[in-house]
């Protein structure tokens, strides 16, 4: 057993030299470094070497048991039991203060969210008092997109409010109407395409019952198109017996075999991909004159502007009228409305879904300036 005291260039070397002196058994009592060189003194007596302050590895895992690990947990909850937090917020449990605290954050948020879309930068020069009345202002605040109040600008200048908003919805409500919407009960074939949902279905049978009331081709024949014939179509067939009309269920790729009967009209209504229906309609066009075929887009009133603007990009090729449906459900906000006029949307039909027989307006200048001066 010794004790001995070695110096080297680095620690490495200095390790090297007390192994090899004491072996692998050796304890480095201490390491000090002076003028660039290492001093390491070392010994390989047992009772250094002993590591008496180390804590067992039993009883290491005495510790972790005890500390780490819960031997008694507490039995977990059903998943019955675990609730999101809007269930909590929405619970019949929560303290009265909570719930009017909730309530008070909701319209906060709301009010915030107001006084952030009428929100408008202008610079220092341009401020004035009178600037917060203005009528451009107060359409942008209402929701119109601000491409649509500099194309329209005209039709408001030199008025008051209330005349040059009625007369800016007027101008809207010319752009938007689809020229010669009174004659599509005429038409032999009638193409209805839109979104699942858009109450393309309901306003198949709709126009169903306006096109009986005719009496130009007799009783129209309702025509659900799908990919292939074996798809159920319930819905088209109930209205159909509600209505007494035909109906009949295609793949798409026997449509313009059926619509060569002449002396037929169809009511046409597609459930299947937009880029086959377009293609189809597309050859349809080929086929038959213009005053033969129409193409009706339905778009509902709980539309948002995205799904406006996504929706009429599908089939904008085509060149469609639009149907907005749904009206008697949701009303149109200025927002939706910009999206409209920047799609390029000519609207022909109005119509709500609670009823099948009425409630459908061919979309006129005055009735929709009504409308958007109710609702917008």
């Amino acid at each position: 057993m010794a004790t001995i005291t070695v110096t080297a260039k680095d620690t490495a070397s200095a390790m090297e030299d007390v192994f090899e002196q004491l072996g692998e058994d050796a304890y480095i009592i201490n390491t000090t470094k002076k003028n660039g060189r290492v001093s390491m003194r070392a010994t390989n007596e047992s009772t250094m070497t002993k590591e008496t302050h180390r804590p067992s590895v039993k009883a290491f895992s005495k510790i972790f048991d005890s500390k780490i690990i819960d031997t008694n947990p507490s039995p977990k909850k059903a998943f019955a039991e675990i609730v999101s937090t809007q269930d909590v917020l929405s619970s019949k449990n929560t303290s009265a203060i909570s719930k009017d605290d909730f309530e008070s954050l909701k319209t906060e948020i709301s009010s915030l969210k107001s006084m952030m879309t009428g929100l408008m930068l202008t610079k220092r020069d341009e401020l004035s008092v009178e600037l917060g009345h203005s009528l451009p202002v107060q359409l942008m605040q209402a929701g119109f997109s601000p491409e649509l109040i500099d194309a329209f600008a005209s039709s408001f200048a030199e008025q008051d409010q209330e005349r040059g908003r009625f007369s800016f919805l007027r101008s809207l409500s010319r752009k938007l109407i689809a020229p010669f919407a009174e004659n599509i009960y005429e038409s032999r074939i009638i193409a209805l395409v839109g979104s699942s949902g858009s109450g393309k279905t309901t306003l198949a049978a709709k126009i169903a019952t306006c096109c009986a009331d005719t009496a130009k081709f007799g009783k129209p024949v309702l025509v659900s198109v799908t990919q292939t014939a074996s798809q159920p179509t319930d819905d088209l067939k109930a209205f159909g017996r509600l209505l007494n009309m035909p109906v009949k269920q295609v793949g798409i790729s026997s449509v313009l075999s059926l619509l060569k009967q002449k002396d037929t009209q169809f009511i046409l209504d597609f459930s299947t991909e937009a880029a086959k229906i377009v293609a189809l309609l597309k050859q349809a066009n080929e086929i038959f004159a213009p005053r033969e075929l129409t193409i009706i887009q339905t778009l509902a009133g709980n539309y948002n502007s995205q799904m406006i603007t996504h929706q009429s990009s599908l089939y904008d090729s085509l060149e469609p009228v639009t149907a907005l449906t749904k009206l008697d459900e949701c009303e149109l906000s200025p927002v939706e409305l910009s999206a409209l006029i920047s799609s390029r949307a000519q609207i022909a039909l109005l119509t709500g879904t609670k009823s099948i027989v009425g409630a459908i307006a061919i979309a006129s200048e005055a009735i929709l300036s009504q409308y958007l001066k109710e609702n917008c």
